[in-house]
């Protein structure tokens, strides 16, 4: 059995399309949420005390950690490639499960910033983004969590037959590390 490992719920809901498009099989039970990377990174999340239980007992041989690499002007302690990559490889130690975890970095390849939208979003036309980013300018929408959900929603809106394209090359480490997760599993 195996468990993919999120900061939030929109997370999920994007892996989820991403195996149905590798015709991978899952289960609600594959996923977790932990509300955010401070969660996500904390040992002492009370989600692990469960996670280290299903370990023990066999039902979990396999874990891929997918994290959000932020930007580091918004945090400087969690946010940023390398603070991200620290945290989750303490995590990993400090849970004692470097052999059977993975992670993947959430962003947008070029800028190496960014969240799992910002990953989404570096396979859309630039057109089309440069039309989504004048509405959220012009509509003074400019937050953090705007700047995560607005151009995502306006996407799946404006695209809803195929949102995104998953054979795009953005996505291709992300699905590898997917495959090998599921592989063998029943």
């Amino acid at each position: 059995m195996v468990r993919v490992i999120c900061e939030g719920k929109s997370d999920v809901k994007q892996i989820k399309s991403i195996l149905t498009f590798l015709k991978i099989d899952f289960e609600e039970h594959h996923f977790i949420f932990t509300n955010g990377k401070s969660f996500l990174v904390n040992s002492t999340t009370p989600t692990y005390k469960t996670l280290l239980e299903h370990i023990s007992n066999g039902f979990v041989q396999k874990i891929l950690f997918v994290v959000d690499v932020d930007n580091v002007e918004n945090d400087q302690s969690l946010s940023g490639k390398e603070n991200t990559i620290s945290k989750i490889e303490a995590l990993q130690e400090a849970l004692k499960i470097e052999a059977m975890s993975d992670y993947y970095l959430a962003c947008d390849p070029q800028t190496q910033t960014g969240y799992f939208e910002s990953l989404l979003l570096s396979t859309v036309d630039k057109k089309v983004i440069k039309c989504y980013e004048d509405f959220r300018e012009c509509s003074a929408l400019n937050s953090k969590s705007v700047d995560k959900n607005i151009l995502t929603e306006l996407h799946n809106l404006t695209k809803p037959e195929k949102p995104y394209d998953f054979e795009h090359e953005n996505f291709n480490e992300l699905k590898q590390k997917l495959k090998n997760l599921f592989e063998g599993t029943e």
